[in-house]
């Protein structure tokens, strides 16, 4: 069996038997883990967030629609497996058709994304166990560490993939931010906690812009989508700027058109000239 089998495998696996393993009790006969944990790591479900995120804001969508943003077939195991994740990770309401979560929204928001993050790491069983149990300790090396996991019901086949899995969502998600001996809860500001609002601001005027542009009182969406502009020294190539200017156009019509007024746009790479 092939590495990308076995991934498969896994992931199929893991797809039937979320439901039973987020209660604890004991393994299955055919060894599943009786604690749950997702087979991939946090970026996989923020992937589905930023994707809903930028398509439809706070709206929702069906699996079609999300798995032709994320480049994934609707029908195979591997996009099933990613929606999942994204739910044990909290990021997304249960049911048909797929909306993001209050957590999920949070992950958005440039103010909370990582009050969001953390909260959303301790939304996963395992994870929440381990920190648990050694917050205010050492994290032990990599076979007692492993050893532990078995013990809270990882299913002993599977103990690495945990590990694995639970170090890279440690590290995406800042619980590793002061070292990798220890889980560290990140520290964010309580909500509505934001001393810089434009309300807060004295010489706010009338809020029709100038300065440095901080203050710009634009849809979130549409803040989101600009605040993934690259900078001049990372570069900026025409396929993906193409692909930008394409999803806030979309955006765009999305939040300001009309029945009576509707805007049709046409953006692409034009070579050669005009």
């Amino acid at each position: 069996m092939t590495q990308e089998n076995k991934q498969e495998t896994a992931e199929e696996e893991s797809v039937q038997g979320i439901a039973e393993a987020a209660a604890p009790g004991k393994q299955t006969k055919r060894g599943r883990s009786s604690i749950a944990f997702p087979y991939v790591d946090f970026s996989k479900a923020a992937d589905v967030a930023e994707a809903i995120h930028t398509h439809v804001g706070t709206g929702s969508c069906s699996p079609e629609q999300l798995a032709a943003w994320i480049e994934q077939s609707p029908k195979s195991s591997s996009f099933r497996y990613q929606v999942s994740v994204a739910r044990m990770f909290g990021l997304l309401e249960t049911g048909e058709p797929l909306k993001l979560s209050e957590l999920g929204r949070m992950l958005a928001d440039p103010k909370r994304v990582q009050e969001a993050r953390a909260k959303a790491f301790l939304k996963v069983p395992l994870f929440n166990a381990l920190y648990e149990k050694f917050k205010v300790d050492v994290l032990p090396p990599t076979v007692p560490l492993q050893l532990e996991m078995v013990a809270l019901g990882v299913a002993d086949k599977q103990k690495a993939l945990a590990r694995q899995v639970f170090e890279r969502s440690a590290e995406q998600t800042g619980y590793f931010d002061h070292g990798r001996e220890r889980l560290v809860m990140p520290g964010f500001a309580p909500a509505g906690d934001d001393p810089g609002k434009p309300e807060d601001k004295k010489g706010s005027g009338n809020g029709g812009g100038g300065g440095d542009g901080v203050n710009l009182r634009l849809d979130p969406l549409l803040m989101a989508l600009l605040q993934k502009i690259p900078t001049k020294e990372e570069g900026w190539g025409a396929a993906k700027r193409v692909r930008w200017f394409r999803t806030f156009a979309m955006n765009v019509s999305q939040i300001y058109d009309n029945d009576e007024e509707p805007i049709e746009l046409k953006i692409d790479v034009v070579k050669g000239g005009e």
